[in-house]
């Protein structure tokens, strides 16, 4: 089993021992009521009920932004890394035990990313080759499943369908045509879940895992912008993702919070087919899209209400 594999089985579990076991004197009743709305009912008697109405619905909106550290690479034969920056939304619509949730992330460079690898000519030579790289990418998904309120406390357990669309394209230095645009999509299916901890009426701990399984890649490299007869397409079926953030949430009011949250986002995709093309000086080429890897640590800055 890979490393990022054990690594998310070991938080799994952890965070469900949390979840599942309340913070010292907040068992059972308490003052952090999900009565009304997000929550809602401060100052609440223990004798109230702990669980909100089973006819109420709630809507959850989120929007925030936050910076990062990138890195793309293709062992042994390229890396991208640089800062980049974030914004994100998110919309949940929560009726009785269940939740459904809509969540949008655009990400791009701030003009520092470089590239390190090389030049290939038609007769398979490679020139190290560094310069400028222009990456951003955009990631929806929906997501579907069961949340449990207690008092202020959430835990949201759920799965979905994800799409992630990258755009890379490299700097040319002086005197050199090299750069054409990369298009890089995967559709994969998130399975996850996240949750809330109160520490006090004010501020709680918060916490998500997701796990990806990669249903459909693929990848376009727009070659005729080089000299060659037509762009590539690949196909790529196997990888997997996922995402693990933990933070803090501080309430302002009952139905507006602050939520300050650092994340570990990543994807590792094995290699594409293989698609030949030709050069304008009539060589045949066989490309592939190399296996890669994707790790992005960053922090956000959200608010919720």
């Amino acid at each position: 089993m890979k490393i990022a594999n054990k690594i998310f089985l070991i938080s799994c579990l952890s965070l469900g021992i949390a979840y599942a076991i309340p913070p010292s004197g907040m068992a059972g009743a308490g003052r952090y009521g999900y009565t009304g709305g997000y929550n809602q009912g401060y100052g609440q008697s223990a004798q109230q009920p702990s669980l909100r109405n089973v006819s109420s619905e709630i809507f959850l909106y989120d929007i925030g932004l936050g910076l990062s550290y990138y890195r793309y690479a293709e062992p042994g034969v390229m890396h991208i890394s640089g800062p980049m920056f974030n914004l994100f939304a998110s919309l949940g619509y929560v009726r009785d035990l269940f939740r459904f949730q809509m969540d949008l992330t655009y990400d791009t460079h701030v003009g520092a990313n470089a590239y390190d690898g090389g030049i290939q000519d038609g007769h398979g030579n490679v020139t190290p080759y560094k310069t400028k790289s222009t990456d951003w990418y955009i990631s929806g998904a929906t997501k579907f499943g069961l949340t449990l309120f207690d008092k202020k406390e959430m835990f949201f357990v759920y799965t979905g369908l994800g799409y992630r669309f990258l755009r890379n394209h490299l700097e040319d230095k002086p005197g050199i045509k090299a750069s054409y645009y990369r298009y890089q999509g995967y559709l994969y299916l998130p399975i996850g879940m996240s949750g809330e901890i109160p520490v006090n009426p004010q501020l709680s701990l918060i916490s998500a895992l997701e796990y990806r399984i990669l249903l459909f890649g693929h990848n376009t490299s727009t070659l005729t912008d080089v000299g060659y007869n037509k762009d590539v397409f690949f196909k790529q079926s196997i990888g997997y993702g996922g995402r693990l953030s933990m933070g803090i949430r501080y309430y302002i009011l009952p139905t507006y919070s602050i939520k300050i949250n650092a994340y570990w986002d990543f994807w590792s995709i094995d290699a594409s087919d293989i698609v030949s093309a030709t050069s304008a000086d009539g060589i045949v080429g066989n490309f592939v899209e190399p296996k890669n890897h994707t790790n992005v640590f960053g922090l956000t800055l959200g608010f919720s209400f």
